[in-house]
């Protein structure tokens, strides 16, 4: 088996080769945010439902509520596919706060990509797995997590830019590195 591998130097911002790494190749990439995944690309995969990420793919974080570009998303994907927020955020008056501004199922603390969240979610949106497409911003717990349950995924930028650990940040980037289109 041909293993691809990235090969970093002393900076871990410069890398010299990367190459898609294949549990994490999301279904479709958007080099931007949730807001410009488009109807048709999501009706183009046949699916049904939606499992959408809440931190940074709809919400900024710990804001509890909606843009209103990403409302007026939310509101037409409301109207064509069953939806579920799966989210590892733990904050249980946080993510009441957010059930009562979606009016959509919350799954807090879902352990992404583990199977813990993601089958109450399956549960909750009843129907077969190759009709769920997750929409996350993240490649090691979003696109992980529909790999590891047969889910299509698609991959968005972060919605809003904000100040992170470093560590953090590195590891996004370092996330993204490992599915960046050559």
């Amino acid at each position: 088996m041909n293993y691809n591998c990235f090969v970093l130097s002393n900076k871990l911002e410069e890398y010299l080769e990367v190459r898609m790494v294949p549990f994490l190749r999301p279904t479709l990439i958007y080099d931007s945010d949730v807001t410009k995944v488009h109807l048709d690309d999501i009706k183009k995969l046949n699916v049904e439902g939606l499992i959408l990420d809440l931190d940074n793919t709809i919400m900024a974080p710990k804001s509890g509520k909606l843009e209103p570009q990403v409302e007026s998303w939310l509101n037409t994907m409301k109207e064509n596919f069953k939806i579920v927020i799966l989210t590892n955020n733990k904050k249980a008056f946080y993510l009441e706060a957010v059930r009562q501004v979606l009016e959509l199922p919350v799954i807090g603390f879902a352990k992404k990509p583990w199977a813990s969240g993601v089958n109450e979610a399956l549960d909750i949106l009843k129907l077969p797995n190759d009709k769920i497409v997750v929409i996350g911003d993240r490649p090691l717990t979003d696109v992980w997590l529909g790999q590891r349950f047969g889910l299509k995924t698609i991959l968005v930028r972060a919605l809003t830019a904000h100040i992170e650990p470093k560590w953090k940040y590195l590891l996004r980037k370092l996330e993204w590195s490992f599915v960046n289109q050559k």
